[in-house]
């Protein structure tokens, strides 16, 4: 029997705004063996050229590598909440999810092309791209009109449509991610039904139970390799998650491989060459953490900066002018600290 692939790049959701937990990062699997890059929140991950791309959510930047380590690093600012990442005919394409839009932008930062969904902000939840005879596709939650509507309403309302046409082509999902059509039958990551499905032409559609919340799927000619995340909302959420090999015949577990976080975005196989050039030198995949830091106490500056507008409407029209500036003087001693 073909052994499957044991050579993974690994990107890691961590908190954002009021969902998920922890930092989030950027694992190398070099034989099965899980090497921790860095600690900061990623989602999308492709290949393209030769060279590995992932968005690194915490720094609201694309970056880059080569077999040789870090090659470039690209801001983002006019997107918000970038799920997905692809590179097609010189340009990435890049699924802002916080402004229901997908952006074509080139490779100074510009963005040529904008497709957006209707509803405000986070309406539909867009996430995963798929190409199929040269036509995006691409996931959604739902076709919601508010920000953030499809929170406990997506149940049976996710689909996979085409984004030119907006043709469905897999529909009555729960919260679905990482659609692939591969030898004509769409996978699609079932997530808020902890499953796979399988859509084969002429058949009943099959739902693959998995046993925990499933996005990111890559494949080769034998298996399947789906990441199965930890429960966000446990009492006590594990600190680990894992990527599940399918037979793509049999749909069987044949492995399992252990990531030190607790929820996967994204899997895209390396070569062994590859990521052993990364277990070798993993100084030269990894970002400076000061300017993951910087961003972090600039997060919290403002935050306070908010407590203090909020005391200052809040208090002025109980209190007298000097007792207000007292209290605002104290909460920003404490801020600066």
């Amino acid at each position: 029997m073909t052994d499957p692939q044991r050579c993974f790049l690994v990107t890691c959701l961590g908190a954002y705004d009021d969902s998920g937990v922890g930092t989030g990062g950027f694992v190398c699997v070099h034989e099965g063996q899980a090497l921790i890059l860095d600690k900061i929140d990623s989602t999308g991950l492709c290949e393209h050229g030769g060279s590995h791309y992932r968005f690194a959510r915490g720094l609201r930047a694309i970056v880059g590598y080569d077999a040789s380590g870090l090659r470039y690093l690209l801001k983002v600012p006019g997107a918000r909440d970038i799920h997905d990442l692809v590179v097609s005919s010189g340009r990435f394409i890049c699924v802002s999810t916080g402004t229901n839009e997908v952006l074509w932008i080139d490779p100074i930062g510009k963005v040529t092309r904008r497709w957006k969904a209707e509803g405000e902000r986070d309406a539909w939840h867009l996430n995963c791209l798929c190409e199929v005879d040269g036509r995006w596709h691409i996931a959604a939650f739902g076709r919601f009109s508010t920000h953030r509507g499809w929170v406990g309403e997506c149940s049976g309302k996710g689909f996979v449509f085409d984004l030119e046409s907006g043709r469905e082509v897999v529909t009555g999902l729960n919260g679905p991610h990482n659609p692939r059509f591969l030898d004509g039958t769409w996978f699609v990551c079932d997530s808020h039904a902890s499953a796979l499905v399988v859509q084969r032409s002429g058949e009943a559609t099959r739902s693959i139970p998995l046993g925990g919340f499933t996005r990111g799927l890559a494949w080769d000619e034998h298996f399947l390799y789906v990441g199965v995340s930890a429960d966000r909302k446990a009492q006590i959420p594990a600190n680990h998650s894992a990527i599940v090999v399918l037979d793509r015949v049999t749909l069987e577990i044949a492995m399992r491989f252990e990531i030190p976080f607790p929820e996967i975005y994204e899997i895209l196989p390396v070569s062994a060459a590859f990521s052993a050039a990364v277990a070798k030198n993993p100084a030269a995949f990894q970002i400076d953490q000061a300017e993951e830091r910087f961003a972090a106490l600039e997060k919290q500056v403002q935050i306070g900066w908010n407590e203090i507008a909020e005391l200052r409407r809040r208090l002025a029209p109980l209190l007298g002018v000097e007792e207000v500036r007292g209290r605002l003087v104290q909460l920003k001693r404490r801020l600066v600290g």
